[in-house]
């Protein structure tokens, strides 16, 4: 085998050389220039598209807390809304409450004053016939006719308690 052979060595040694010597040369300038290129490309777009997913996170961040805030202004209107209904509500009831009462104490206090003439009346016609009632019976048990002013005087009695 030739490349076994001592003699050889020194000539084979030199192309050793020249042939690595191009294929770095090659590599070097032409080949790691353009991966070169590539990567920082690469880690460019990479870079680029972390910064804009990271506008993105804080856009979204900024939409939520946005969302929030008018989430909890629409809760805080409609509580108030519902406490201003329940006010007029409240307001409307009691005005509706104190004209019934004043429509029942009127109804109440007429009512009183039919009964007590009523009352009157018929005590009023009670005591005519009480006076002849009991001079009747006075006279009927044989006590005699008693005076009107005994009389008067007994059913005020009776009447008092």
């Amino acid at each position: 085998m030739p490349q076994l052979d001592p003699a050889s060595f020194p000539s084979q040694l030199f192309w050793l050389a020249v042939c690595f010597g191009s294929m770095l040369l090659v590599l070097s300038v032409v080949v790691l220039p353009r991966i070169t290129r590539t990567l920082e490309t690469r880690k460019g777009q990479i870079d680029g598209d972390l910064e804009a997913a990271e506008k993105l996170r804080a856009d979204a961040e900024a939409a939520l807390a946005a969302y929030d805030a008018a989430l909890q202004q629409a809760r805080n209107n409609a509580l108030a809304l519902a406490q201003e209904m329940r006010a007029e509500i409240q307001a409307e009831t009691d005005r509706q409450k104190a004209e019934l009462d004043a429509r029942l104490a009127e109804e109440a206090k007429q009512a009183d004053a039919r009964l007590n003439a009523a009352r009157d009346a018929a005590l009023g016609g009670l005591d005519a016939a009480a006076r002849d009632v009991v001079g009747d019976v006075m006279q009927a048990v044989g006590l005699g006719a008693p005076g009107a002013g005994d009389i008067d005087t007994a059913l005020k009695a009776v009447r008092e308690g």
